[in-house]
């Protein structure tokens, strides 16, 4: 009998496993298996996988099921109140709920300081089938905050976070905030610019840590010489950004202005046309993120397009595909990212 390479049979099929089968989506399944509604003919696609592949849902995952609150719980490490109003967050957590909302279950959002990370109410709450979060703070604190997660026994998705953890509880989705990084550095050296300054928040983020570094190592590896020289903000504020920027262009003007994100950079933007100076005749501008911000900028903003939308949607996947199935079937998951060229640069 010829070997059946798509899945060792001694381990049993999962719930991806069988929507690849049939050709629709995890959720489908989740649906099909607990006995919600679906259209005849799909119906009869997923059962036929089931049947085919022998699924059988997980014996200890059900009986954790007959118990559950249908309830996840995202934790946000952020020293702004608001939050929510920042929009890679707000993207990543609508991606969230709305994958989790279609499967009626509820998202139970809490945000918290660095420093107060693990003594967050929601990370001791009975009601959580499951967590995620979004940490900041030095990496070290980062690190402690992750290694907290993994104890708490619970099925947890960190969002953009480079650490990995051995427990099997413990899964990762980010961006490819490294290759991010790379792609802009090497538009740059294209333009044969000869001085960079990275503007960044002096709140700590993974992702700006490798965009910092992915820009840093292409720029070192340049066959011309490329300064780059990175300056805290004090916040992404406009008027933080502004000041800081006014502050360092009376003193020297670089070839480039990169900012951590986009409404850093339209900030910077301003600044600098409040000086006097042309974009990108005297200086070029670039960002990150690529919300739509990018588009409204005169010139338009060079920037890298994040799918942050889709991080929390597959987030929300690799929490269901969990609970119903006992285990996380992906536990580093890195979604691309875009160069999006604009007239900054």
């Amino acid at each position: 009998m010829a070997a059946d390479n798509s899945r060792d049979r001694r381990r049993p099929a999962t719930l991806r496993e069988v929507a690849e089968a049939a050709g629709v989506s995890v959720m489908t399944v989740s649906n099909v298996v607990r006995g919600k509604s679906v259209r005849p003919e799909t119906r009869q696609s997923v059962e036929d996988a089931i049947a085919k592949l022998r699924y059988r849902p997980n014996t200890s995952a059900r009986r954790l099921r007959l118990a559950a609150q249908f309830s996840v719980g995202i934790v946000i490490a952020d020293t702004d109140p608001s939050f929510l109003a920042d929009p890679f967050i707000s993207r990543v957590v609508s991606g969230l709920s709305n994958y989790l909302s279609a499967l009626e279950y509820t998202l139970d959002v809490q945000g918290v300081s660095p420093e107060r990370f693990e003594n967050a109410t929601i990370l001791g709450k009975v009601s959580n089938d499951a967590l995620c979060a979004i940490l900041c703070g030095p990496k070290e604190l980062r690190r402690r905050h992750v290694a907290h997660l993994q104890r708490l026994g619970q099925p947890v998705v960190v969002f953009q976070e480079v650490f990995p953890s051995p427990s099997k509880n413990v899964a990762l989705v980010r961006q490819n905030d490294l290759a991010g990084g790379r792609l802009l550095g090497q538009h740059l050296t294209r333009k044969k610019i000869r001085s960079v300054l990275f503007l960044k928040p002096l709140l700590e983020w993974c992702a700006v840590e490798q965009r910092e570094q992915g820009l840093r190592e292409v720029l070192a590896g340049s066959s011309v010489p490329v300064e780059l020289d990175s300056q805290f903000v004090p916040s992404e504020s406009f008027d933080d950004v502004v000041s800081v920027v006014t502050q360092r262009l009376s003193i020297r003007v670089p070839s480039a202005i990169v900012a951590a994100t986009d409404s850093m950079a339209v900030a910077a933007l301003k600044a600098v046309e409040a000086m006097g100076l042309r974009v990108p005749k005297d200086l070029m501008m670039a960002g990150f993120n690529g919300f739509d911000v990018y588009r409204y900028t005169s010139p338009t903003l060079t920037t890298v397009i994040s799918p942050a939308y889709e991080m929390g949607h597959v987030g929300g996947e690799l929490i269901i595909d969990r609970l119903n199935t006992g285990q996380f079937t992906r536990r580093n998951v890195v979604l691309d990212v875009a160069l999006q060229l604009g007239e900054s640069s």
